[in-house]
């Protein structure tokens, strides 16, 4: 059985160093249009030049990308990370030309399409480094500003897909709730009982809200063992100092049993963080994969301003508590590099730690830029973007 549904198109622009990000947009689509089709009486189609464009002839490959995509798609959503792309006779690179003509669309309309960004921020391989490429990548993000864009950032493919589902839930409900959506095309889609359904799709608000806030707790958790550990260590390292202080001038070997102590103490810091940080990973991965997935779910509700109100303010508390965290580690790591390389065995401690303390920097990068960009999502809800620049 069919019936009518608002159908928005989507058309994605990014070179080709982001085809697992590519990939994940397809997935989220198709799964989010199975709740959307229902709720919102909408779908999502996405348009990749890939499958919507047919071989043909043109002065250039991007001009024939855009005769046949047109533009009169409604979102564009545009990924980058390391590369823009091959120059095209009209712009730096086919990506950029594809954000320029949209957003020359959008300055000319004012309402469409939509323009959402995203830039990864994650390392890349020196072998697969193009300083050019990278420089342009750089300067077109720094170009945003004067255009009036907020562009968003990830840095891992999981912070990628929980933004991306809460910024398209955003969307979608706009789409859904405006006036002029007479004027988008509709088409016959199948009704989503006609697809095959992962099984966490019969999960509803209550149960997603449930999962996110036990994997809040957890995360919250685990930062708090490394802070107690951060602080535990600290206090070892000045209670090692203070008896070799007292010791006056040790000989050798009771010299090398002080740094020994001192080097089981880091070690065993180190341990405690390497034990933390797959737990707040796994963490933060179900914990915002359920809150997006809560937040596509919302046009099942009316109303809801005041839940929606109080997960930004949870966000928002986590977003401080995460930064006090970063902070600091940050202060502990520069501490741990400054130690002078006295031993075999505290040389070893050194790297340890920062070994440690680096990696769970980088997770408190990507739940903060997560956070952000979920925080930014909210505030569309509720009738509040953010203004220019990053959203992170």
């Amino acid at each position: 059985m069919t019936r009518q549904s608002l159908v928005v198109q989507v058309f994605v622009a990014s070179p080709s160093d982001v085809s697992e990000e590519r990939a994940i947009l397809e997935t989220v689509i198709v799964q989010l249009n199975l709740i959307w089709s229902r709720t919102l009486g909408l779908t999502f189609e996405l348009l990749r030049w890939e499958t919507a464009v047919r071989p043909a002839f043109a002065p250039d490959p991007q001009a024939a990308i855009n005769d046949q995509i047109g533009s009169d798609y409604d979102v564009l959503i545009g990924i980058v990370w390391g590369r823009l792309g091959t120059e095209t006779p009209r712009a730096i690179s086919g990506t950029v030309e594809e954000f320029e003509r949209a957003h020359a669309r959008l300055k000319s309309h004012g309402t469409l399409p939509e323009i959402m960004l995203y830039f990864k921020d994650a390392p890349i391989a020196p072998s697969k480094i193009d300083p050019a490429q990278l420089k342009g990548v750089l300067d077109f993000k720094r170009s945003l500003s004067d255009k009036g864009g907020v562009y968003s950032e990830f840095e891992d493919l999981a912070g990628f897909e929980s933004s991306l589902r809460a910024h398209l839930s955003a969307v979608a409900q706009k789409f859904s709730c405006a006036t002029q959506t007479a004027s988008l095309p509709t088409q016959s889609a199948p009704q989503a009982e006609e697809t095959n359904l992962e099984e966490d799709e019969e999960y509803g608000l209550i149960d997603y809200i449930e999962i996110y806030e036990t994997k809040i707790a957890e995360m919250t958790t685990a930062i708090d063992v490394i802070n107690q550990a951060t602080v535990r260590v600290g206090e070892q390292i000045r209670q090692r100092t203070e008896e070799m202080l007292s010791a006056g001038s040790p000989d050798a070997k009771t010299a090398r049993r002080f740094i020994k102590r001192a080097a089981d103490d880091m070690n065993s810091y180190a341990d405690n963080i390497r034990a933390q940080v797959p737990t707040l990973s796994a963490a933060r991965v179900v914990c915002f994969g359920a809150l997006s997935n809560a937040l596509a779910l919302r046009g099942d509700f009316v109303g809801g301003d005041d839940q929606l109100r109080t997960l930004r303010d949870s966000l928002a508390s986590m977003e401080v508590g995460t930064q006090t965290a970063k902070n600091g580690m940050a202060g502990m790591r520069t501490s741990t590099e400054a130690l002078p390389r006295i031993s075999k065995e505290l040389n070893k401690a050194k790297r340890a730690v920062i070994s440690q303390l680096d990696a769970f920097l980088g997770e408190i990068d990507s739940t903060q830029s997560t956070v952000s960009n979920i925080v930014e999502a909210i505030d569309r809800m509720l009738g509040n973007p953010r203004s220019t620049g990053s959203s992170t």
